[in-house]
């Protein structure tokens, strides 16, 4: 599937070309949403672009009058022990590089992974890239993809 909404269509969730939204991964909740994305021709969908070798997660909170951009460097607190390398905020996309746990979540992935928050109509948003071991989605092309994931889900989201 090219995209999924959330939250009576607040948020839509797709991923940049190439990408697509595993329809068995999402899940809505009182609590909160969840949908992962992989490339489309990893997901049986033909037809397709070439995606490098990617595991996206998306977690979507319910609307919070409050919610405000994430920070980044609190991001980084937040997930310690675990070292972040990078730790950067730009046009309310917070983004850090985690140099360890992706393996945790993608068997065979590098331990290597970018995470980030965002608000998209209030809606607190994060988001997590996984790559295979030794890929370049843990370096730049990681956090490439993580910020074209935050671009695409911006533009498909209905402006509030």
């Amino acid at each position: 599937m090219a995209a999924v909404a959330f939250y009576e269509g607040a948020v839509v969730v797709t991923g940049p070309r190439g990408y697509c939204v595993d329809a068995a991964s999402v899940r809505r909740g009182v609590s909160g949403s969840f949908a992962l994305i992989a490339s489309c021709l990893s997901l049986g969908q033909m037809g397709g672009v070439y995606a490098d070798p990617a595991v996206m997660t998306i977690s979507v909170l319910p609307r919070a009058a409050s919610a405000q951009a994430p920070d980044a460097q609190a991001m980084a607190r937040a997930l310690a022990p675990a070292e972040v390398r990078v730790a950067q905020e730009k046009d309310g996309l917070a983004v850090v590089q985690v140099m360890q746990g992706g393996d945790a979540a993608l068997p065979g992935g590098d331990p290597v992974h970018w995470r980030a928050g965002l608000v998209i109509n209030g809606h607190l948003v994060g988001l997590a890239v996984y790559g295979p071991e030794g890929q370049g989605v843990s370096g730049a092309e990681g956090q490439a993809l993580v910020q074209a994931l935050a671009r695409a889900m911006r533009a498909a989201s209905p402006s509030s």
